[in-house]
């Protein structure tokens, strides 16, 4: 045996470091770019180290039956896995790849079992190895042979090194066979460097390409930026094409460029609205392109294909441009060569067409020069359009006086409407003298127009802004006489800021409050109606299912189980139903006093396991057993954590995970100085809340819109109950969520060194 020889631990060993170097160098890259090749690669290098130091404990404490059939099974293994590494491209789509290791694990197997139980003394234990080995290196040379492009040639090397090791073995010469299977694995090595430094090297190269078509991007950008600012520089039409023709045309490196619009009321007319070109000693615009001339599309037939198709044409052929001769002699300015046509049109209009062209054959059109050309059509349509819009300010200007006329008419009809309308308007000016009210305002009132106009009602302004906290456009509930009215005061001012008054919008809304009123008392009294029963229920399903009924089956207990957790939601809603109502009347209890916050989160935990184990979600708690107590109400806190809890199960889907954490911090209070609290994390991985939502998910009735609304359900008052809980114990909640990672929602309580009123 190869293994039996001289150095049999060190070969084994130095197998080994060869199979650590190929593993680190496959790991690095597949960490970097996650390729499979290197994925396959790594998990071969691996089971070929594991496999060598497996070796070499078996060939110290000695054991001969392993040490038969060791090196023969190690070294047939390794070349079948990089066989498989290597050549996977090679392998059949689909399926191939998995034939190919099954088939090797088949044969392996079988010779295993052959040299362990079956072998005899006239035929070797290790015979078989050898043979596979020729297989295996055959097979991979073969690969090679019919795919030379996509390998390295040392890759053959290699497996003409692990070749020649199998018929030494055979001709029984152990130690060359130990060198060869050496020389094998240390060309590997090599091929794996190959590889990876081609791969480095294509990656340099892309990014040269791509650094290199940045650049141009960002000229080409630079470029399309200063001609924009160029053309929308005036709104005066024949400035516009001027500077139309003259950018264009320098910008594609042009001799000449004509800009033809279209006639009105004729859509095969067009006449020639500006030239640029070189007149004489100097590049200028036509000083005789006032004289109109006109062309017809139907006479030239690229220029009308270019119109009707609002496609671009390159005109690089002579038998293709020479048709422009005839506009030239028009013009007196022969110039024929290459020519670029691009119509210009603007969303389902066509306003006109350019030509650009060359003098003589020398330079034609590229397609960079369409691409920037038909980049800036988009600025040059809309710079037109502009300027004739600009043109029709005189007509426009004519007609202000006819619609003064009817802004007065339609003033006269807003003032019908205001008068109509159920709310109470007053507007006042910037000294708060009454300048308009309407009937509404003077029945909420109590006080005639008359009374009102011209001057102040310093009384109304001064309720608006200290219910409204001093924030204009702001609606608020307030005290007038024996009504209440809800308001809201804004400014309003020019469009350059000035301030001009105010305007006051409210209503009576007495009827309203007393009709919230007995609905809140109505909740109220309906919500401890449903408590009592639900209190009873829930204790005799816990009697039934603690046995105090007799014994149940495995169906029972779960029929109980299923009463008790929606009789616990029912419970929970009851209780937010009841908060809402003191929410409403602003009448929040909280009876302080030292609370194990520990054990209330353990508690709403286990109540909340079941509905999550349906769900197939895991949920972890982390509290220090020192953790200190909170100063609270036990059942409003056990009440902010089914909530919380409650909100994560119902958006995190299937197989997520909840974590919920509690420690003690220190911090700043709204008195001064440093005071303790206790944190508390509900966090889950499910489908997250966008940054826009996060101010809003306390509102009541708010709800975050994604895939799992419909099916979570709920009122959408859970956090907002929270919310004013959390508050109403002197502490605070916040949230930290990304869409599609879940989020995190966490609050503080004060301990009892810092108390709060209740």
């Amino acid at each position: 045996m190869i293994a039996l020889g001289v150095g049999g631990t060190a070969f084994y060993l130095i197998c080994a470091f060869f199979g650590l170097a190929i593993l680190g160098m496959a790991v690095n890259e597949w960490r970097h770019l996650d390729a499979a090749d290197y994925q396959r690669l790594s998990a071969a290098a691996l089971l070929v180290v594991v496999g060598r130091l497996v070796g070499s404990l078996l060939l110290l404490t000695g054991w001969a039956q392993a040490i038969a059939c060791q090196e023969g099974l190690l070294e047939v293994v390794t070349i079948a896995l990089f066989a498989w590494a290597f050549l996977y491209r090679t392998f059949p789509p689909g399926k191939g790849s998995r034939i190919y290791l099954i088939v090797v694990t088949l044969i392996v197997a079988g010779s295993l079992a052959w040299c362990m139980f079956v072998s005899t003394s006239i035929i070797p234990a290790q015979s078989p190895w050898p043979l596979l080995l020729l297989l295996l290196n055959g097979f991979a040379l073969l690969q090679w042979w019919r795919h030379p492009r996509q390998f390295s040639t040392w890759l053959a090397f290699a497996f003409a090194a692990s070749l020649v090791s199998a018929v030494l073995w055979l001709l029984g010469q152990a130690q060359l066979a130990q060198l060869s299977h050496l020389a094998a694995l240390a060309l590997f090595t090599i091929v794996t460097y190959l590889l990876i430094t081609d791969d480095l090297k294509a990656y340099g190269t892309e990014l040269q390409t791509v650094s290199a078509v940045t650049l141009q991007q960002t000229r080409d950008m630079a470029l399309l930026l200063e001609v924009s600012q160029t053309i929308a520089g005036s709104l005066d039409l024949s400035t516009v094409l001027e500077r139309v023709s003259e950018s264009v045309a320098r910008t594609v490196n042009a001799d000449w460029a004509y800009l033809l619009l279209q006639s009105e009321g004729n859509d095969d007319e067009l006449y020639v609205a500006a030239r640029f070109g070189w007149w004489g000693s100097r590049w200028m615009q036509d000083p005789r392109v006032n004289k109109r001339v006109t062309v017809r599309c139907s006479e030239f037939s690229l220029l009308n294909h270019a119109v009707l198709r609002r496609r671009q044409v390159l005109a690089n052929n002579r038998e293709d441009y020479e048709q422009f001769d005839r506009m030239h002699a028009r013009l007196a300015r022969p110039q024929s060569g290459p020519t670029l046509i691009q119509p210009i049109y603007h969303q389902d209009r066509t306003l006109g067409v350019m030509l650009m062209g060359h003098i003589g054959r020398q330079r034609i059109f590229s397609e960079a020069d369409g691409k920037m050309c038909r980049a800036l059509m988009g600025q040059i349509a809309a710079a037109i359009d502009n300027a004739h819009l600009y043109q029709n300010m005189d007509e426009q200007a004519r007609e202000l006086a006819k619609l003064l006329r009817i802004r007065e008419e339609e003033a006269t009809q807003r003032q019908a409407i205001l008068e109509s309308i159920a709310d109470g308007v007053i507007v006042a000016g910037q000294g708060g003298e009454v300048v308009l009210v309407n009937a509404a305002a003077e029945r909420i009132l109590n006080t005639s127009k008359e009374q009102l106009l011209g001057k102040t009602i310093k009384r109304l302004y001064a309720e608006l802004l200290i219910a409204t906290g001093r924030k204009t456009g702001k609606q608020a509930i307030f005290e007038w006489g024996d009504r209440l009215v809800r308001g809201s005061l804004a400014p309003v001012r020019m469009p350059d800021g000035k301030l001009l008054g105010y305007v006051a919008v409210f209503r009576d809304v007495t009827l309203e409050r007393q009709a919230e009123k007995a609905k809140s008392r109505f909740v109220t009294t309906i919500s401890h109606e449903l408590r009592t029963p639900l209190t009873a229920i829930k204790g005799y399903t816990e009697l039934m299912a603690a046995g105090a009924a007799g014994a149940m089956n495995a169906q029972q207990r779960e029929f109980l189980q299923v009463v008790d957790g929606n009789t616990e939601r029912m419970v929970s809603l009851v209780n937010n139903l009841i908060a809402v109502t003191e929410l409403d009347r602003g009448m929040i209890e909280i009876d302080a006093r030292p609370v194990d916050m520990g054990g209330v989160i353990t508690e709403a935990v286990q109540a909340i396991r079941p509905e999550a184990a349906k769900r197939r979600l895991d949920i972890t708690v982390d509290t220090p057993s020192d953790l200190p107590p909170v100063q609270g109400d036990a059942s409003r806190l056990r009440q902010i954590m089914d909530n919380l809890l409650d909100n994560a199960i119902r958006y995190t889907p299937a197989s997520g995970r909840i974590t919920v954490w509690a420690t003690p911090v220190e911090l700043d209070s709204a008195a001064g100085g440093a005071k303790q609290f206790v944190v508390v994390n509900i966090r889950d991985t499910g489908v997250g809340i966008p940054p826009e939502e996060h101010d809003r998910i306390f509102e009541r009735f708010h709800r975050v819109e994604n895939p799992l609304s419909t099916e979570a359900g709920g009122s959408g008052m859970g956090l907002a109950i929270v919310k004013s809980l959390v508050e109403a114990h002197g502490g605070r909640i916040w949230v930290d969520s990304k869409l599609g990672q879940g989020s995190s929602f966490s609050f503080v309580i004060p301990t009892p060194t810092h108390r709060t009123r209740s």
